[in-house]
């Protein structure tokens, strides 16, 4: 049961790739088992999931709140400034 099971589940770049492109939302049931127990066996990859999740989450308030038109001049301003200087 052990070989199957290490079988059946994922590799740490087999994980990488399908949490970063959300690939296991859409897979059999037992496919995400496994998946579950690779995060709770794999510090790594459990970590990298975690980060993309904050990531996801910043990037969704980002878009939720309207940007400052006069705060978005300064940027613009002290990036133009900086690249002259530079």
């Amino acid at each position: 049961m052990g070989k199957l099971m290490m079988f059946l589940m994922p590799t740490c770049r087999e994980m990488a790739l399908g949490l970063s492109t959300g690939s296991f939302e859409h897979v059999a049931w037992y496919k995400r088992l496994m998946v579950r127990m690779h995060l709770s066996m794999c510090e790594h990859c459990n970590r990298f999931a975690r980060q993309l999740s904050l990531i996801s989450q910043a990037l969704r308030n980002m878009w939720q709140v309207k940007p400052n038109l006069n705060t978005l001049d300064a940027i613009k301003r002290r990036i133009l400034s900086h690249i002259k200087q530079n």
